[in-house]
């Protein structure tokens, strides 16, 4: 039953994205990207080890859209940096560093979502991660910048993955 009412919280976004994208603002859209997101997550979530409480729902799903944005500005922000690089106006200053994790947990989720958060932005690309060692190496396209905010960037989005689980 908690498995169900996982399936059924987790697909409302689906049906939210299903309306807004073709711009068909209805009932029956949304009930269509439902009906799919439903589907969706059926067939390729394996197991929801994550407790839904619905008092701290509204908490959780406001953290993700905020943690969206953010990242949606993070992006931006990246891909500009990249093209003044390829323009010749900033250097590059190809390096390696290592980036500690920071979940005290070792949990997979907030793992794997940190190295997706650093590859999805251009300029850095995680190419290793230990989990045994809690350590992220990071290419970066400019290491002495990236050598300043990486720690400090981490440490942010641990917090937000933090609230957006429930942790």
């Amino acid at each position: 039953m908690k498995k169900i009412f996982a399936y059924l919280i987790l697909a409302t976004p689906f049906g939210l994205v299903w309306m807004i994208l073709p711009t068909v603002v209805s009932i029956e859209s949304y009930l269509v990207g439902y009906f799919f997101g439903i589907i969706l997550i059926s067939l390729s979530v394996r197991s929801i080890d994550t407790d839904i409480d619905l008092a701290r729902f509204p908490a959780q799903a406001w953290a993700f859209i905020r943690y969206s944005i953010y990242m949606g500005w993070q992006i931006a922000l990246a891909a500009w940096d990249m093209t003044l690089r390829v323009l010749g106006t900033k250097p590059v200053r190809p390096g390696i560093i290592a980036v500690p994790i920071g979940d005290e947990t070792n949990d997979d989720i907030i793992g794997g979502a940190s190295a997706h958060s650093i590859t999805i932005t251009p300029g850095e690309m995680v190419v290793d991660y230990d989990k045994e060692g809690k350590v992220m190496y990071v290419h970066c396209v400019d290491v002495e910048q990236s050598g300043k905010t990486l720690e400090p960037a981490q440490t942010y989005r641990l917090a937000y993955f933090k609230r957006i689980l429930g942790k």
